[in-house]
């Protein structure tokens, strides 16, 4: 029986995430290590090198990717964040949120195509889209990949959403 190709991989995480690597990595016989801070990286953040057998390695990353959640594109003028990651969704969930509504996307193969509705981006970003124009884009560009649902907020004739369109 060969021996597991060994590898390496820097990984730049919240400090407070640290334990959670270092758990994850012990369980899959990954080694941990600490990469001294050289004044380049924001404070809250540590650079760590993951070092094991290549297939570990990818499986401590993939499971941290799940830990971070789904993905939210918020298109609505003044959104304080235009896209973030929050455990409140489930990974592989895209909530895209317009002015008049929001658009969820569910992806089967989050790994192959998450990417793809990150890539829609420069297509959604034109000033109003709503979320009519935001499912199309995103169903065009995933095709079969993903299922899009679109929640349209009622229309209250300010032109704003409802407080509830950006949950």
């Amino acid at each position: 029986m060969t021996k597991p190709t060994r590898a390496t991989a820097v990984l730049a995480v919240d400090r407070s995430e640290v334990p959670v690597v270092r758990d994850l990595a012990s369980a899959h016989g990954v080694v941990v290590e600490d990469v001294p801070q050289r004044g380049i990286e924001p404070v809250s953040l540590v650079t760590l090198l993951l070092v094991g057998p290549v297939v570990a390695i990818g499986s401590v990353r993939q499971l941290l990717e799940h830990r971070k959640g789904g993905q939210v594109i918020d298109l609505r003028p003044g959104a304080a964040k235009l896209a973030y990651r929050t455990a409140d969704l489930q990974y592989g969930i895209v909530v895209i949120v317009a002015w008049d509504g929001k658009v969820t996307v569910r992806i089967d193969k989050p790994e192959d195509v998450f990417e793809k509705v990150v890539s829609s981006l420069p297509k959604l970003l034109p000033g109003g889209m709503g979320a009519k124009q935001a499912a199309r884009v995103v169903e065009k560009n995933l095709r079969s990949d993903a299922e899009v649902e679109m929640d349209q907020a009622p229309d209250d004739g300010t032109g704003a959403p409802n407080s509830d369109s950006g949950s």
